[in-house]
């Protein structure tokens, strides 16, 4: 699995930091590359705080994965999407891909989740894709003209019954009331 592959990387990185005084710039990339991958922001901060501060100016690769952290922290997917066009290292592409296709995954879901309807233009802007890119990522959605304006309405997600709590705590109750007897 993917997220698996991260998690040994992370592990080897951040033992790799530990062990050394001043590690490489490298290290820091990949770090903050998949802190930001597995939405650990908090990690991604504090490891931005913990880099000497001759590395963050001179380095702009490192500078622009925190203006991504700091993107996600504020929940800004425009400046995000904007930001996340850059010439990345090789070490970083894949893990920058895999992450740009997360967070368009999640911005579709949200917007799908939170709009019955959307003009074709603010999704654009807000996921920073071609009008072609939109439309292969959202085949599944309809589509409606007002005007001269795309109106894109998301595929409604059934919702699966929920058991209310009392519900739940009941059968608890009555399961815990059984083995006591």
């Amino acid at each position: 699995m993917q997220e698996d592959k991260y998690n040994d990387t992370l592990n080897k990185l951040q033992n790799e930091e530990l062990e050394n005084i001043a590690p490489g710039i490298e290290i820091y990339h990949q770090l903050m590359a998949i802190y930001l991958y597995q939405n650990k922001l908090a990690n991604a901060k504090l490891l931005w705080m913990r880099i000497a501060n001759n590395l963050k100016e001179q380095n702009k690769e490192l500078a622009q994965l925190n203006m991504l952290n700091l993107a996600l922290q504020h929940n800004n997917y425009a400046d995000f999407f904007k930001h996340i066009k850059y010439e990345w290292s090789e070490t970083n592409k894949p893990i920058i891909d895999d992450l740009l296709v997360k967070q368009r995954e999640e911005l579709f879901s949200l917007t799908a989740t939170a709009y019955v309807s959307i003009y074709e233009q603010n999704l654009i802007e807000m996921a920073q894709m071609t009008a072609e890119e939109l439309k292969n990522a959202c085949s599944d959605w309809t589509q409606e003209q007002d005007g001269d304006k795309l109106i894109l309405l998301p595929k409604m997600k059934e919702h699966t019954p929920r058991v209310a709590s009392d519900d739940q705590l009941l059968k608890l109750t009555e399961f815990v009331s059984f083995l006591e007897n």
